[in-house]
């Protein structure tokens, strides 16, 4: 992996666990957009499933996806404050902070509702919170973030946990991560080749060294 300068994260799933919160945001739109009630246990099913395939099981219409997503927000905005973090990301992301890396959020999730979170859990470590409006946004953040900064490419790396974070990384033309504590599978996002896998959120100690 080529040295990197900017380390830019997803945030659901990826440092916030708002896996529990996005059940209880599903089960509550469910009678608004005709979803059928799940249980822990089904969310955790979804996981394997592809964006495509979750509407297809869903019924919800593409054209209504947009929708879907602004009124989501607006809930997950509201519930923030009782999310905690990924066990272990607060020490992760202190430590590579003081390694003397840049870093900043690219989210589905709306910037207020993520600048709450953070302050709430002490986390005012990034350099930037942005949260395109669209559900497929991020690779045209991630490009505009590599022009604001004046940096290459190959200084640049997106650590995701679902596949249109690592698809959007591809499109941007930077690096991806891939980490399987969040809201896809393993085995689904291994099938985005061009991503690094991370377990847990020590290895990523391990990918960034202190910076020389």
């Amino acid at each position: 992996m080529h040295p990197k300068s900017l380390i830019i994260f997803d945030f659901d799933g990826t440092i916030a666990d708002t896996l529990r919160v996005a059940l209880k945001i599903i089960n509550e739109l469910g009678d608004e957009f005709g979803f059928r009630k799940l249980n822990q246990g089904e969310l955790i099913e979804l996981k394997g499933k592809s964006l495509p395939e979750l509407m297809k099981l869903s019924g919800l219409p593409w054209r209504q996806l947009p929708v879907f997503v602004k009124r989501a927000r607006a809930r997950f905005k509201a519930y923030l404050k009782q999310v905690p973090p990924i066990q272990g990301m607060p020490e992760i992301l202190s430590t590579l902070h003081q390694r003397g890396y840049r870093m900043g959020i690219v989210t589905s999730n709306t910037e207020e509702g993520v600048l709450t979170f953070l302050q709430e859990n002490k986390l005012q470590l990034f350099e930037f919170v942005y949260a395109p409006d669209s559900l497929f946004g991020k690779a045209s953040v991630i490009k505009r973030i590599v022009k604001k900064y004046k940096l290459a490419q190959t200084d640049v790396i997106m650590i995701g946990d679902e596949v249109r974070d690592l698809e959007a990384a591809n499109k941007a033309g930077v690096e991806a991560i891939a980490v399987t504590w969040g809201f896809n599978s393993e085995k689904l996002l291994i099938s985005n080749k061009q991503a690094h896998i991370v377990h847990l959120p020590q290895d990523l100690l391990q990918l960034f060294p202190p910076r020389g």
